[in-house]
């Protein structure tokens, strides 16, 4: 195999289109959350139904961003298009169910009593990862590759991530 073989290029090129919308989706409320609860401080069971950490704006803007994101991926690298011809649906949905699975994992960690903020291992490093893949399945079953490079690597990166937010003071706990 060559460094420049073409096989590896198109697999990294189909790792990045997959990785960067639900990157962006996932990453962008913690910048742009607004105040308003998602779930308007309703309760289920003596618990909030996902907690004050997730606001209507930062649901928006990571849909939106993760969006986004992959139709400038479509429009500055057309190649995209040929490799995954309905790339910018792809993007829509990797991002929706982004924040879909993040969503559905705080849903869990109320009901497990488990607080806003605190320490939930795996499931809050693969939860937007697992909720993009199926719900982009809609438009584009990702091959069983895609699905493992990006479980383990999102489980390292999304720890380095976090580490970086807190430091930068965007996050209070360092996961």
């Amino acid at each position: 195999m060559y460094l420049f073989d073409p096989i590896l290029i198109n697999s990294i090129i189909i790792i990045f289109v997959y990785a960067v919308p639900l990157y962006v989706a996932n990453s962008v409320p913690v910048i742009i959350h607004g105040k308003t609860p998602l779930d308007f401080n309703k309760m289920l069971w003596g618990s909030p139904l996902f907690g004050k950490g997730k606001t209507i704006i930062g649901t928006l803007s990571g849909i939106t961003s993760g969006t986004l994101i992959g139709a400038i991926i479509a429009l500055i690298f057309p190649y995209i298009l040929v490799l995954i011809p309905n790339y910018i649906e792809v993007a829509f949905y990797l991002a929706l169910g982004a924040i879909l699975g993040d969503l559905v994992k705080s849903f869990f960690k109320r009901r497990f009593k488990i607080k806003n903020g605190e320490k939930w291992d795996l499931a809050d490093q693969l939860d937007f990862i697992l909720g993009g893949l199926v719900l982009s399945s809609i438009a584009l079953v990702p091959e069983y590759w895609v699905v493992i490079v990006l479980f383990i690597a999102t489980f390292f990166i999304h720890k380095f991530t976090n580490w970086i937010a807190y430091i930068w003071k965007l996050k209070k706990v360092p996961w």
